[in-house]
């Protein structure tokens, strides 16, 4: 089998094999998960305050209010359980989706470094079937194991200019990077009659975006921000072969907070995304639909807890994800192709969290916890997140 026939093979066998055995995830169809590249903050407030979030990367204008130099940190494991008519299964998956450095440069520009999670595509699949086995009529029970681990991340370096707190300025440049390994195996119960198969695949990914944000307070009780990011070629590598290319998907995004409230910052946000041009690279032709993302937030000061003011937060967002749920494909696949009846993946979610300030306001802790209902056709996903952000000021 060649590269490419075992990148679809496994592709297609994730996707219809899960749905058969309720082992994979609705969420990680097609290229993966967009994890929405917020912190621990942003999602705390449903995604609410993204556009205003320096630690998120999301707007390039907001790193110009950071402050202080910053290095922050993110982790965040997803434990979903998904359910179809035939049962149920449990899964984890442990994110480093986020990862920043921050430098203010003089009184009026900032600099900031930052990678994020873009797509991730990590599961493992297992499938059983009867196979006649060579000339004779023996049928044993194979098990089928197909393993993705990888994703597409966002690599962005920001500058920012901001004379005054009413009005800032940013400029992103993105190089989007990284790989799916890919293994599939064909596993016989008797090792001593028969002979175990394992095949390896890698895809790689490449390209270039460029944002632009821009944020502005009329007043210190309410402020708008929008940003946008324009996509560059994105192409698919097995080896030295190219397999694939497409578009990064253009991104749109405005937001606005209000502070009138003592203590408190009420926000809301709406986002479009055009995932719809990364159809052409997905393998299987797993359909990608274009999407809106809207997510309402507040955060507000807290308890006081050892001198210290804990900030709380809560939020809703919801959205559609990127790649539809579709209906089985025939082998062999053409790149390209697209299945029939495609469903869109609709995700609902419900998040609170908490700021804690460390050591003399030189650190923090973010704290988020994300309850996430998705759900298409027969098939229900439900997926509790946890992350936790630490930001440290040198």
């Amino acid at each position: 089998m060649s590269k490419r026939n075992l990148v679809a093979a496994a592709i297609v066998s994730l996707t219809f094999g899960s749905r058969a055995q309720a082992q994979g995830a609705i969420s990680l169809e097609g290229l993966g998960y967009p994890t929405g590249q917020f912190s621990a903050r942003a999602e705390g407030t449903g995604g609410g305050v993204a556009d205003f979030d320096a630690l998120s990367l999301v707007s390039p204008a907001a790193v110009a209010g950071v402050g202080s130099p910053a290095l922050f940190f993110q982790y965040s494991p997803e434990f979903r359980r998904v359910t179809t008519s035939s049962g149920s299964s449990k899964t984890t998956t442990a994110r480093f989706p986020l990862v920043a450095g921050i430098l203010p440069m003089g009184q009026d520009w900032t600099l900031g470094l930052s990678s994020s999670t873009f797509l991730d595509r990590s599961q493992e699949t297992s499938l059983q079937r009867t196979q006649v086995v060579g000339t004779t009529t023996d049928t044993v029970t194979l098990t089928e194991r197909n393993k993705v681990l990888g994703a597409i991340n966002d690599v962005r370096l920001a500058v920012a200019w901001s004379t005054n707190p009413a009005l800032r300025i940013g400029v992103g440049g993105h190089i989007i990077t990284g790989s799916n390994r890919i293994t599939f195996s064909q596993l016989f119960p008797d090792s001593a009659k028969y002979i175990s198969s394992s095949q390896n695949g890698r895809i790689s990914y490449a390209g270039f975006a460029a944002s632009l944000g821009i944020e502005f307070h009329p007043s210190r009780t309410i402020g708008f921000a929008v940003s946008g990011r324009k996509g560059g070629d994105l192409r698919a590598e097995s080896g030295d072969t190219a397999i694939g290319s497409a578009r990064i998907p253009d991104h749109y995004s405005g937001s606005v907070t209000y502070e009138g409230i003592p203590g408190a910052v009420i926000s809301a946000r709406v986002a479009h995304d055009a995932w719809s041009s990364l159809t052409k690279l997905s393998s299987s032709g797993i359909q990608a639909f274009d999407g809106w993302d809207t997510g309402l937030g507040v955060e507000a000061s807290g308890p006081r807890i050892m001198t210290r003011i804990i900030t709380v937060r809560a939020g809703a967002r919801f959205r559609t994800l990127p790649f539809g749920y579709p209906a089985p494909c025939s082998l062999p696949v053409v790149p390209g192709a697209t299945c029939t009846n495609p469903e869109k993946v609709s995700e609902t979610s419900f998040a609170a969290g908490l700021g804690v300030p460390l050591t003399r306001e030189r650190a923090s802790l973010d704290l988020s916890f994300q309850r996430a209902s998705r759900s298409a056709a027969d098939v229900k996903e439900r997926g509790f997140i946890l992350s936790f952000g630490l930001r440290v000021s040198p």
